[in-house]
């Protein structure tokens, strides 16, 4: 008998019996830090009556218990975060979604929006703008790169520049950078907020006349915002 008692002692983690009893006494409902530490207590008087018995709040043996109790928590919580995540129905990170519509034989692609170059080739404007000759510009196109108007590249620019905020003027953008690889300006023009949020136009690409249209976001100081590239 006592070499059978010496045999599960040493072999504990093998003996079911063990195992058994230490699953019938742990409180699995326990999630948050309350309920863990009133757990983790309730188990130490019913296990180990005599030797533990000071549960005084000041005590270290009841500090020892409330941060395996917080850590506890925090383990718990994560794993619970973890599980959402191998749900499509609950499951909230991005990369967790792909992966699982992936395992079903999905694989899921972005919508690209269509893209291209459009080229100005004339301005005009109806303000009582002037080039540096004192030329009325207002209600007058103006073609860039005009061999009959040696002065059309400033009054183009002029123009443009009467147009845009004061502080991007053509040559100084709001914004510099590569999109794709091509280097890019971005400018931002005044627009007033009684505009329309939508300027249409058609253009003739491949031998077909399409509807276009340019659309600006309106925010606290309206501004049109158009790339250089």
């Amino acid at each position: 008998m006592a070499l059978i008692s010496r045999q599960n002692n040493l072999f504990a983690a093998e003996d079911w019996k063990i195992a058994y009893k230490a699953f019938s006494e742990v409180d699995f409902q326990a999630y948050d830090f309350d309920t863990i530490k009133a757990s983790l207590i309730e188990y130490i008087r019913i296990n180990f009556p005599e030797t533990f018995n000071d549960y005084i709040e000041s005590s270290e043996f009841i500090a020892i218990i409330e941060m395996l109790a917080f850590l506890s928590q925090s383990l718990a919580f994560r794993m619970d975060v973890n599980t959402r995540e191998n749900f499509l129905e609950t499951a909230e990170r991005r990369d967790s979604v792909f992966k699982l519509a992936r395992m079903l034989g999905y694989n899921p692609k972005r919508n690209i929006p269509a893209s291209g170059l459009m080229k100005i080739d004339a301005v005009s404007t109806t303000e009582p703008v002037q080039d540096s000759l004192g030329n009325d510009l207002n209600n007058v196109n103006v073609f860039w790169d005009d061999a009959n108007n040696p002065e059309a590249y400033e009054q183009f620019i002029t123009i443009l520049n009467s147009a845009m905020a004061s502080y991007n003027r053509f040559s100084e953008p709001a914004k510099a950078g590569k999109v794709a690889g091509i280097h890019s300006e971005l400018y931002e023009m005044n627009t007033p907020i009684t505009n329309a949020s939508a300027f249409k136009f058609k253009l003739n690409t491949s031998g077909i006349t399409r509807n276009f249209e340019i659309i600006y976001t309106i925010n606290r100081i309206s501004k049109f915002s158009f790339w250089i590239i």
